[in-house]
């Protein structure tokens, strides 16, 4: 401690320059990685289910289940009609409703870790009105099956057959319409969850082409997990500014004097730095609870400051050198 307090220049001269390598090791290769091939890249990752180890039981019965039952990870289209009194089923809307859904059937792309097999929309388990079977019975003892919406209706009246016809589908009822029929979903089942910002935003692109009085929503739980992850970050570095700025407020209320300010906030910036970025450089990825690891170190660090600090204070009044203290 005494050789510490002796060189007060040279140990805040090795802080900073520690500080400023662990922002190099971390920034660097995530800025240009082709440049630093030998240094780890920020690796984000949202998905909640990796916040459990691969092999847990729950998780490991999921992955079970999903697959000998050939389901998929759905993102839902929504489209809504307030304003026409018949609501979606008018001529104008189902027939974007059918434009959307031919449009997702093409969301296919070449897989990158194996170009021979595609990844994206799964066009034969994909829901929508064009996709789902309208029986009715064909004469006697006949039972016709065809597609609820085979083609955009030519009319209103065609449109209004639809719901008449979708109103006899106990489960479309609530799922695919709406009971008041102000409101159709698309299911559009997805390979894997990481393509589902891929198809999200070519939605979005073909939503932006139409016109007119619907409004268009896309959800579903890949969507809410990568939306949840992308707002997370933007949170967590909206929040720890702002938690730096009260914990300084309610400091000077305290203390009044910057002295006893300034050098907690250092040590709590200068945690969080070498934290994050050893986490970074070791090649650890950041998950959902490793992304709000600043706002817990930093209250910890500043409480740990102060209690140096006030111990420090309790005996430098009597001897008044800080070097004769220990």
């Amino acid at each position: 401690m005494k050789r510490i307090l002796n060189y007060p220049k040279l140990i805040t001269v090795l802080m900073a320059l520690t500080t400023l390598g662990f922002i190099l090791v971390a920034a660097l290769p995530s800025l240009w990685p082709d440049r630093f091939p030998a240094l780890h890249s920020i690796h984000v990752d949202t998905d909640p289910e990796n916040m459990l180890p691969s092999d847990e039981p729950a998780r490991v019965f999921h992955n079970d289940m999903k697959k000998k039952m050939s389901l998929h990870d759905m993102v839902v289209l929504g489209v809504v009609n307030e304003n026409h009194p018949e609501g979606v089923f008018n001529r104008a809307s189902l027939e974007k409703i059918f434009e959307l859904t031919e449009y997702a059937k093409t969301l296919r792309w070449p897989d990158p870790k194996n170009p021979e097999e595609k990844i994206g929309v799964v066009e034969m388990d994909l829901l929508a009105l064009s996709t789902v079977d309208n029986m009715a019975q064909g004469g006697l003892g006949v039972v016709t099956f065809e597609w609820l919406m085979p083609r955009p209706p030519l009319n209103d009246a065609e449109a209004l057959a639809i719901r008449q016809k979708a109103a006899r589908i106990p489960f479309l009822n609530g799922t695919l319409i709406s009971e008041d029929g102000q409101a159709v979903a698309i299911y559009i089942p997805i390979t894997s969850k990481e393509v589902s910002h891929r198809v999200a935003m070519a939605l979005e692109e073909k939503i932006a082409t139409f016109s007119g009085d619907e409004d268009f929503h896309i959800t579903g739980l890949p969507v809410a997990e990568d939306t949840f992850g992308v707002e997370m970050f933007i949170q967590m570095a909206i929040s720890a500014p702002i938690a730096m700025i009260v914990i300084f407020l309610l400091m000077y209320y305290f203390f009044r004097r910057i002295v006893l300010i300034v050098s907690p906030m250092i040590v709590a910036v200068v945690s969080v730095i070498w934290t994050m970025g050893f986490l970074i450089a070791s090649g650890n990825t950041i998950h959902i609870m490793s992304s709000m690891i600043p706002i817990f170190i930093m209250p910890i660090a500043v409480l740990d400051a102060i209690h140096i600090l006030s111990d420090f204070f309790d005996v430098y009044d009597e001897k008044k050198n800080g070097r004769k203290l220990y």
